[in-house]
């Protein structure tokens, strides 16, 4: 007979020990896959951006050099037509900024000033990097030279000038300003330019020329 009150104890199973369960679980095993799937998706995306850009880079490069020989050679229309198709094709490349400068170089020397004030002027509106926005402002310079705007001139090569990235380009483009500004018949504007090419920029090979000028203004107003 069961004495009463006693009640027979059922012992708890012992839930297993967390730190022997296996690191790679199914779930876990799950997780990694997706993760390595996803890192392989990115990376095989990096991998196409940088070989589709550096294909498109090769393709502006050749299709530049095609638009040169055919200046080089004086067919100026193919020129253009080339130089225009990579500035469209390629927009953005290193080759697109060189082939609009292209397009204005070939306008200038087949003496369509206008056409060329146009182009770079435009171009000059999309704010390109300081190396392509100095060359592309001496061009302009230059057309504005070529039909007789002479401040306009000035004002394009002081701002090469300013773009330019080394002291001889500066003081190159600012020798320029310089003669645009005495065919404008400024002359205390001129002087300025060339003492400032003396004072900033003696250690360039403009200066023997800015002193040349300067001292022939100097001559000619005493």
């Amino acid at each position: 007979m069961a004495t009463t009150g006693e009640s027979s104890t059922v012992p708890a199973t012992a839930s297993p020990d967390a730190s022997e369960q296996p690191f790679l679980t199914p779930q876990r095993i799950r997780l990694l896959g997706i993760g390595g799937a996803v890192l392989l998706v990115v990376a095989l995306a990096v991998w196409f951006t940088i070989t589709a850009g550096r294909r498109k880079e090769s393709y502006a490069a050749a299709a530049l050099e095609q638009a040169r020989d055919a200046a080089a050679q004086g067919n100026f229309g193919v020129a253009v037509q080339g130089y225009t198709r990579v500035a469209t094709a390629y927009s953005g490349t290193a080759a697109a900024y060189e082939a609009t400068l292209g397009i204005a170089q070939t306008r200038l020397v087949a003496d369509q000033n206008e056409l060329a004030i146009a182009t770079l002027t435009d171009f000059l509106r999309t704010n390109p990097p300081p190396l392509y926005a100095a060359p592309a402002n001496n061009l302009l310079g230059t057309a504005y030279e070529n039909t007789g705007k002479f401040a306009e001139a000035e004002a394009a090569y002081r701002k090469a000038s300013t773009l330019a990235g080394v002291d001889y380009l500066k003081a190159s483009s600012l020798l320029d300003a310089g003669r645009a500004a005495q065919l404008a018949r400024k002359t205390d504007e001129a002087k300025a330019i060339y003492n400032e090419i003396i004072t900033k920029y003696a250690k360039t090979g403009a200066v023997t020329e800015a002193q040349v000028r300067l001292a022939e203004l100097t001559a000619g107003s005493s």
